[in-house]
């Protein structure tokens, strides 16, 4: 009964995880295009034109921040992020799932911090503005708590697989996918994940 309802969890999840990392896959590529697109301008009128472009550069620096923040949770999916993996690896079955559920409730309780301490900051820099156009920064500080969501989507949906596993439930797939693969449009899911859909 508990795995069954483990298993719905992960598929639910599955589901939002998948649609929303598609959007940011496309983000993130849109905000790096921008992005380069703005640099290469500012390159131009500064050193061709002699005429800068004031906003060049820090629209450039919120770009990157939002860029920052919606590639995180995509990294995290694909395993494309920092980690020290020799000692899990060395472990098998459910020892090993023991020890990703207790790395995936760190990981949650410090996105969880980051949302709470996300939002607050965004909340506060409400009546700050950009120095070069009329912007609040507080759309550049809410980066935070929306990429610390997602992170945060991606370590529960790992995190159920194991408990499912742990469980008795069967063992989980490989969690980390590749969403540039040859051919393949958008991120692969899992079996439980399509199934969620499907329903």
């Amino acid at each position: 009964m508990i795995v069954a309802a483990l298993g719905k969890i992960e598929s639910i999840l599955g589901g939002i995880n998948g649609a929303v990392l598609r959007l940011f896959r496309w983000l993130a590529l849109s905000i790096l295009a921008v992005m380069t697109a703005i640099v290469l301008s500012g390159v131009f009128f500064r050193y061709v034109l002699d005429d800068a472009l004031a906003w060049s550069e820090e629209i450039a620096k919120f770009l990157m921040v939002w860029m920052t923040f919606i590639a995180a949770p995509i990294a995290y999916k694909t395993g494309a992020l920092v980690a020290i993996e020799a000692f899990p690896r060395a472990l098998k079955g459910r020892v090993r799932e023991v020890l990703l559920v207790i790395i995936e409730a760190i990981v949650i309780t410090l996105m969880l911090v980051f949302i709470i301490k996300g939002t607050f900051l965004a909340q506060n820099a409400s009546i700050q503005r950009a120095s070069t156009i009329n912007l609040s920064i507080m759309y550049v500080y809410a980066a935070m708590p929306v990429g610390a969501f997602m992170v945060l989507m991606v370590a529960a949906q790992s995190m159920v697989a194991s408990l499912r596993y742990i469980l008795g439930g069967p063992a989980p797939e490989n969690r980390f996918v590749d969403f540039a693969a040859e051919g393949a449009e958008d991120p692969p899911l899992s079996k439980a994940t399509e199934q969620g859909l499907k329903q």
